[in-house]
Formats: structure tokens, C-alpha cells, sequence
């Protein structure tokens, strides 16, 4: 009877010290809890009044072997490629197509590269060699990476504005645009194209930042939930004037600096300078395969019916080259634009 009671009475205590011991962990777990809550509120609530901040901008110096500014007379259209170290092909193939093309009778086109240091020696030195060769690379004393592409573009910008001011237009492309250049002026001639105008393919206001992968922009980065309106970087055209006023907007201390340049530059500093956007979408293939399969197939017109198109690179320079001559032979057959095109200002 004894030995009954002796085990009942274990049961009871390992039953209340259970119990016990139970309460004890989830009270510390609801404590925790209580105070990740409050940390999470703390967080949010001091993103919500995050200000940005206005750097100043150091544009970098350009290397010994950049190339020379213009000579007189002015070339009527002012080029600037920006371009990766290792991109020697592209560069390669923009100069035996485009890049030396006359855009037109007693008009013509210089050509000039954008390139930043490359962390690997063999391919600086390439870059040396190709820019003592051809004098035609703004080298930048700066390493070539997307955290730089606002100072890039800006470097850029001042090179053109310092070295050709009296131009009729500079356009700034990326090194895996097909540009047919005669067209291209022929439209900003016959528009009304105004001083204070950019013209390009225009992203509307409200487009979100990437918050993910290569092109991650975080909330410190940029705190809003969309951009301004902006140019798509891959090509656009503006008058020196227009040029002058983003650029001295860009560097004024007055807008917060993004790295992203499209946004930086075409959106946030063209709305400080007060330049306007001409949207020439229509003028910009959608993509590299309706461009492709025109060269290969045709689509019943011999022309090219874009002005702007993006080639990946596996398509240069074989395929540049081979688009490029068909371009040629049938840029007489062009329609002239008159000045009611279906081109809108924003």
C-alpha cells in the first residue's frame, strides 16, 4: 500500500514540474516575440521617413590616350558609345558600320567610346593599344562597373560638351545599338525639334525599381516606389544646349545621386533642368529577333522599319555587318518624314 502511494505521489510531482517548466518557455517565447514585434515597427517606421542623400559628384579624369576633341568644321552629329573594356568586337563593328557612316550630303559623324580601367591587366592593355591605334576612346581613370555607369555617362557628357560645343546634335548610345544614322538626323531635321529636347524611347513615370539581382536598387538606394519618367538608355538624341542643361543640373548637389544612370540623368536631372522628352518608340525595334528575321525573311518593305535596334552579342559582328549592308543599300528608299510624324513631347 505504502509502495502504491510512494508511486503516485512521483506521478503528481513529475506532472506539476512539467508543468512548470513549461510555463517558464513560453513565457520567454512570447517576450521574444513581443520584442521582435517592437523591432520590426521600429524598422519600418524609421524607412518610412528616410531622406536621401545629395553626394557630390567627382567626375573621373581621363586617361593620357583619350581621344582629341573635334576639329573645325564640326561634325553634325557627335556619337558617344558607352562601352565595356572587354567589348572589342562591338567597338570593332560599330566602327566599320555606323560609327563612320555620313549620315547624310555634306553631313557627318564622329564616333567616341566610353571606356572605364579593367580590373584585368591583358584586357587594359588591349584597351591601350585599341585606344593609341584609333584615337577614338574617352578613357576613363575609373574602373568600368554598373555602381559607375552615372559617372561614366557624365564623364561622357563633359568630354562632348568640352571637346565638340558647336555640333547640331550628340547622341549618347550603348555598345550593342544598331543606329541607322541617316535616318536618324533625317527625322530630327524634319521634326520640330526644339533646343531644350531630348528625343528617345520614353519609359513612363511610375516604372519600379529593381529590387532583385543584378540591377538591384535598394530603399537607400532610392526610397520610392517608382521612377520619374526617363529615356531607355540603349540610344537617344539631344542638341548640345539640352546636353549643357542636364549636365549642369546632374552635378548641382540639387537632385540625390542614383547609380542607375537612364533614371539619374534622363529622368531626375532633365526634370531639374526642365528638357522635355520627344518619344520616338515607334522608331525602336522591340526586339533583336523582328530585326533578325527582317534581314533573313523580309517583311515586304526593303528598308528597316526602325531607326534604333538592340543586338545581343551574339550577333555581332556577323549579323551587324550583314544588317548594316542591307541598310545601305536600300537607305534611299527610305520615306521623308514630314513634320506632323506621329512623335509625342512629354
Amino acid at each position: 500500500m505504502v509502495t502504491i502511494c510512494r508511486l503516485r505521489l512521483r506521478k503528481i510531482f513529475t506532472i506539476l514540474f512539467f508543468l512548470f517548466t513549461s510555463g517558464l518557455i513560453l513565457s520567454k517565447v512570447i517576450r521574444q516575440d513581443s520584442s521582435q514585434n517592437e523591432i520590426v515597427q521600429f524598422s519600418t517606421s524609421q524607412e518610412s521617413v528616410y531622406k536621401p542623400i545629395h553626394i557630390p559628384i567627382i567626375i573621373p579624369p581621363y586617361s593620357q590616350w583619350t581621344a582629341k576633341s573635334c576639329f573645325d568644321p564640326q561634325p553634325t552629329l557627335l556619337a558617344i558609345v558607352h562601352s565595356s573594356p572587354s567589348h572589342l568586337l562591338h567597338r570593332r563593328a560599330i566602327r566599320q558600320t555606323w560609327g563612320s557612316f555620313p549620315p547624310g550630303k555634306n553631313l557627318t559623324i564622329r564616333t567616341v567610346f566610353i571606356v572605364g580601367r579593367s580590373q584585368l591587366p591583358k584586357i587594359q592593355q588591349r584597351v591601350e593599344r585599341e585606344a593609341q591605334k584609333n584615337g577614338d576612346i574617352v578613357a576613363l581613370e575609373m574602373v568600368d562597373s554598373y555602381n559607375n555607369l552615372t559617372l561614366k555617362h557624365l564623364a561622357g557628357m563633359r568630354w562632348g560638351l568640352k571637346n565638340c560645343p558647336r555640333v547640331a546634335y550628340m547622341m549618347k548610345a550603348d555598345d550593342d545599338a544598331l543606329i541607322d544614322v541617316r535616318r536618324a538626323v533625317k527625322l530630327l531635321q524634319s521634326v520640330s525639334f526644339e533646343k531644350n529636347i531630348i528625343a528617345c524611347r520614353v519609359v513612363p513615370e511610375g516604372s519600379n525599381p529593381r529590387r532583385s539581382g543584378k540591377w538591384m536598387v535598394t530603399r537607400q538606394d532610392y526610397p520610392h516606389q517608382g521612377y520619374p519618367e526617363y529615356c531607355s538608355g540603349l540610344a537617344y538624341f539631344g542638341t548640345v544646349l539640352a546636353l549643357a542643361r542636364i549636365y549642369e543640373a546632374a552635378i548641382s548637389d540639387k537632385i540625390p545621386y542614383l547609380w542607375i544612370d537612364d533614371v539619374f540623368v534622363t529622368g531626375l536631372a532633365a526634370e531639374r533642368a526642365n528638357v522635355k522628352r520627344l518619344d520616338m518608340s515607334v522608331w525602336f525595334a522591340r526586339t533583336e529577333l523582328d530585326v533578325i528575321k527582317w534581314m533573313r525573311e523580309g517583311d515586304g518593305r526593303r528598308y528597316l522599319p526602325w531607326i534604333v535596334a538592340e543586338m545581343s552579342p551574339r550577333h555581332w559582328p556577323m549579323d551587324a555587318l550583314s544588317l548594316w549592308n542591307r541598310i545601305k543599300s536600300t537607305d534611299n528608299e527610305v520615306p521623308i518624314y514630314s513634320k506632323n510624324s506621329s512623335l509625342e513631347i512629354n
